[in-house]
């Protein structure tokens, strides 16, 4: 993906950029991930969001679901810190 569609994710959804600097460079569970963010239905429409975007992988292991950034997600990161959002 390109960075200017990158910028483009940070400006209009904020939230999902919420998302992905709270997954950072772990792994979590979905249960877990929306547990810290706080946000259950909404942050689990975030996530498929983020899913569909490529920003983040998600795979099944015995009934659950973990989550981590793609390389996408991980230059999101980058240039958020980069532009200070």
């Amino acid at each position: 993906m390109r960075d200017a569609n990158l910028i483009k994710i940070m400006i209009e959804e904020r939230a999902l950029v919420k998302l992905i600097k709270t997954i950072g460079e772990k792994e979590y569970s979905t249960r877990d991930l929306l547990k810290k963010l706080g946000a259950y239905g909404y942050g689990h429409k975030l996530l498929i969001k983020a899913e569909e975007k490529g920003l983040v992988e998600r795979s099944n292991v015995k009934n659950k679901t973990y989550n981590k950034l793609t390389k996408e997600g991980k230059k999101i990161i980058r240039l958020a810190k980069e532009i200070g959002v």
